[in-house]
């Protein structure tokens, strides 16, 4: 047996204890894109095999508002060409990602970092200063600002940040749905190679005594399939089995899909904005409606847009680098020599 192969059979597995653990009520969480489709492949596996019964397990499609036409395009081919019991969701009309961003604040870097950032513009508590500078024991390594990126900082920062969009356009809609329909467990594409979250998360459920593919929230079992597999483990599985696949693999190239222009995406930001421009411009330009402020201030270069560039460059050389410089200095003033270069003329 291969390596895939005993993957495969491990994954199957824990589809089927979950199905056995709740009693058939459980469901996939279905994003669209190329990890919960790989899971709904071997969820379609295990009822050819007649371990679930076929259409059983719901996959679940949370529609955030925000996300690719290629995706919701994906999902109703899905549900009418591959597999029946396909679900669409939504939030709640109040929840609004224009809302959400005005009154929540707008993600920035990373899910932890946008926490701590928007914890400490609201009140200053030096906990999550600490987090956003970091120390020399490396247990912030998550959390951690790079030299780079300490303007963030800075009180002249008029970005209001904030990690809130996915608990209003994910987490509730999800939590509603479960409720409505005494589901007990749910099943995700949670890969540890991903990185991030995902992997600090495993090793400390693993350091905890738990296991790598399972674990809780609140009352309901989440079961991981694939958390140990690979890249190459998904794109082997794909091409074995003839996957169906999104176009915003097939003809965007993008890495993978998600909310539009996510500045979480990090250095697959610059090629997903280019995807939309190339490919749904309509959705290019609201994410930069709603984020260009916050791609400036991560210095996300679009050179495929001249307008956007200049205004970058402006922001960026003008503002950000003086404001970076006085937080060196601030909170990091061994490294002041190598920013040197970039002070702003005073007089």
């Amino acid at each position: 047996m291969t390596c895939l192969e005993d993957k495969i059979t491990r994954a199957q597995e824990r589809v089927e204890s979950l199905y056995n653990e709740t009693e058939g009520k459980c469901y996939l969480s279905f994003s669209g894109g190329k990890d919960s489709t790989v899971i709904l492949a071997l969820i379609k596996q295990c009822e050819d095999l007649l371990t679930i019964p076929p259409g059983a397990i719901p996959a679940v499609f949370n529609n955030t508002g925000i996300e690719l036409g290629a995706t919701t395009e994906f999902v109703r081919w899905v549900s009418e060409n591959w597999y029946s019991n396909v679900i669409t969701i939504r939030h709640d009309k109040r929840d609004s990602f224009d809302w959400i961003l005005k009154n929540k604040g707008k993600p920035i870097k990373s899910k932890m970092k946008s926490d701590n950032l928007g914890k400490w513009q609201r009140n200053h508590n030096l906990f999550y200063l600490e987090q956003l500078l970091g120390d020399k024991t490396g247990r912030y390594k998550n959390t951690m600002l790079a030299d780079r990126d300490l303007h963030l900082l800075h009180p002249d920062f008029d970005i209001k940040v904030g990690n809130k969009c996915c608990q209003y356009l994910k987490k509730k809609p999800f939590d509603k749905w479960e409720k409505e329909h005494g589901m007990k467990g749910y099943m995700t594409g949670e890969r540890a190679a991903e990185g991030g979250v995902r992997l600090a998360t495993m090793e400390a459920r693993i350091k905890a005594g738990g296991t790598a593919c399972t674990r809780t929230k609140g009352n309901m079992i989440v079961k991981l399939p694939i958390i140990d597999w690979t890249d190459e483990d998904i794109d082997e599985f794909i091409k074995k089995y003839t996957i169906p696949l999104s176009k915003a693999y097939t003809i965007y190239r993008s890495d993978r899909t998600g909310c539009i222009g996510c500045p979480f995406a990090g250095q697959r930001l610059s090629k997903s904005l280019k995807a939309l421009y190339d490919h749904e411009p309509l959705r290019y330009k609201a994410a930069l409606h709603w984020l260009k402020d916050v791609y400036i201030a991560q210095e996300v270069r679009l050179l495929f847009d001249p307008q956007y560039e200049a205004e970058r460059m402006e922001k960026w050389e003008k503002v950000y680098s003086q404001m970076r410089y006085e937080m060196i200095k601030k909170y990091r003033p061994e490294k002041l020599r190598r920013w040197d270069h970039q002070q702003c003329e005073l007089f």
